[in-house]
């Protein structure tokens, strides 16, 4: 690092690096815990670029719409189960 406030990139020692004062290690995930990997935060890009974003925006709200029936159902199924217990 220059005193004049300029950066020399060299190989993986970015400003990021500089910033931090810990070293870059290929194929890590900063943010994420120890041993996460860049496919395992990110998934696999094969897997991904097989749909279209179309379909992938389709499966996606497939998913929740699926997701928040069954917790709807899961908070019927209480409520009536409680409606009971106060009746008998």
């Amino acid at each position: 690092m220059e005193s004049q406030g300029n950066f020399v990139l060299e190989g993986r020692h970015n400003i990021l690096v500089e910033a931090i004062r810990r070293p870059e290690h290929s194929g890590r995930v900063r943010a994420a815990e120890q041993g996460v990997g860049i496919k395992l935060y990110f998934g696999d890009s094969q897997q991904q670029s097989s749909s279209s974003p179309k379909e992938s925006e389709t499966q996606m709200k497939t998913k929740i719409c699926e997701e928040l029936m069954e917790e709807m159902r899961k908070e019927t199924d209480q409520m009536r189960l409680e409606m009971r217990k106060k009746n008998d």
